[in-house]
């Protein structure tokens, strides 16, 4: 068990070492060598806001501050089996008690996430609401009716337009990593109307002395805090009618994000977005009386149907090829075009009859090639799926990455999405011949 001990006070942060990890909490840098700080920036963007924040809302940031913390600085590898870690967080916050009854929920909606198994004692002598900047340059709240998490990928660009579209005014949450804030600048600044948009990065700083993971599988858990925080304060301000919408666009397949190989159940198997996950953070915001309701308008729409519905069509032919869709492309500023998000989105295009003028990475952009070559892994866990189809049995394969509701309508269309899509991509590999 790995104790991370949180605190927005450096004097009442323990020493670190024999398996705790100090975090000073809404800090720019740790305030010594065997600590760690995180969200230091995140403040300064709560600040912009302009108004006293909701309170619990801000709590929830807290957490999700804490938890992005263990994620980050305890490496997987320190595990016995490699993977599943176990933490213990303290997590001082205003006000606890409504908190205590959803330690259950929070601790299964974790575990869920991320494969780890989470313990949480939530304490009195929290960080405070941060008190409001004034002058200076602030995120604009008034004028807007929603949130929508927005990351520069193509499927958050889509959820904006559409939004717009059907005459609605998102206010769009956004991490702003390195090299993700210019790529939602850029597709933002395409938008047919101007929006506001709340972007923060939690900048987490080590002075452990050892690695930190970069799987960072709660990294959802935190986008979804950031958009909570601003819709919940947008009703307690009475900007929009309460409760505010916090749209998560993400089309069907990827949410559900069915394992291609058995391998792939545990480690290469997010659920950043998947119905389950989603639906416990539901229930968190309900019983803890925060007025934000959160859904995915494409959980039953694949990629290519996201596409060829868009209601913007002018817009996306502009935008679509700066959106980033690969989760390995920072490294040569260009999509890798082999990876399994770069595979659903090259046949999203197919599908839907649409050029695709993205710029893949060399090594990646023949696929014929990349079969020849040592980093085919994905590609050809791709090619098995698709070759299962449709002799799998979906009413298996599908749950095995996360529980489906129980109610049959629902349960039987999202399996039918998730067929929809693996079809698509099927036929976008078998125009390349790779399915013989």
């Amino acid at each position: 068990m790995i104790e991370i001990i949180c605190h927005h006070l450096a004097a009442d942060l323990p020493a670190g070492g024999n398996g705790i990890v100090p975090v000073l909490m809404y800090g720019k840098r740790p305030p010594a060598y065997g600590s760690t700080s995180i969200g230091g920036p995140v403040l300064s963007a709560v600040r912009r806001l302009g108004v006293p924040v909701h309170q619990r809302a801000f709590d929830l940031l807290t957490i999700a501050m804490a938890v992005t913390a263990a994620d980050t600085f305890v490496d997987r590898a320190r595990s016995d089996d490699g993977w599943t870690r176990q933490f213990q967080l303290r997590i001082p916050l205003i006000d606890p008690s409504p908190w205590l009854p959803v330690v259950p929920l929070l601790e299964k909606a974790l575990h869920f996430l991320s494969g780890d198994l989470w313990r949480l004692d939530l304490l009195p002598g929290g960080p405070q609401r941060p008190i409001p900047q004034v002058r200076g340059r602030l995120t604009t709240l008034s004028g807007h009716d929603c949130v929508s998490l927005f990351s520069g990928g193509l499927d958050s660009a889509i959820g904006a337009m559409d939004l717009l579209a059907n005459q609605k005014m998102p206010l769009l949450i956004s991490h702003s990593y390195r090299g993700d804030a210019e790529r939602q600048h850029l597709v933002g600044a395409h938008l047919p109307v101007t929006l506001s948009r709340f972007s923060a990065v939690a900048n987490p700083v080590s002075m452990l002395g050892e690695s930190n993971d970069v799987q960072m599988r709660t990294r959802s858990f935190n986008f979804i805090a950031y958009g909570t925080l601003v819709a919940a304060t947008m009703a307690e301000q009475g900007i929009s009618r309460s409760p505010v919408d916090l749209y998560v666009p993400e089309n069907g397949l990827i949410a559900l994000n069915p394992p291609l190989t058995f391998r792939r159940i545990g480690s290469l198997s997010t659920r950043t977005t998947h119905p389950h996950f989603l639906g416990l953070i539901q229930q968190i915001l309900d019983a803890t009386a925060i007025p934000v309701h959160i859904s995915n308008p494409y959980a039953l729409k694949t990629k290519g149907e996201m596409l060829a519905g868009c209601t913007d069509q002018a817009t996306l032919n502009l935008v679509a090829k700066h959106t980033v869709s690969c989760g390995k492309w920072k490294r040569t500023n260009m999509q890798c075009g082999k990876c399994v998000p770069c595979l659903i989105r090259r046949a999203s295009f197919f599908s839907a009859g649409m050029p695709d003028d993205t710029q893949y990475a060399p090594n990646g952009s023949d696929l014929s090639a990349v079969m020849a070559s040592d980093a085919k892994d994905d590609l050809m866990a791709m090619i098995l799926a698709a070759r299962r189809l449709p002799a799998i049995d979906i009413t298996r394969w599908i749950p095995s990455a996360g529980p489906l509701p129980v109610e049959r309508a629902e349960r039987d269309a999202l399996l039918d999405v998730a067929s929809r899509g693996m079809a698509e991509v099927k036929a976008y590999l078998d125009s390349h011949s790779l399915l013989a």
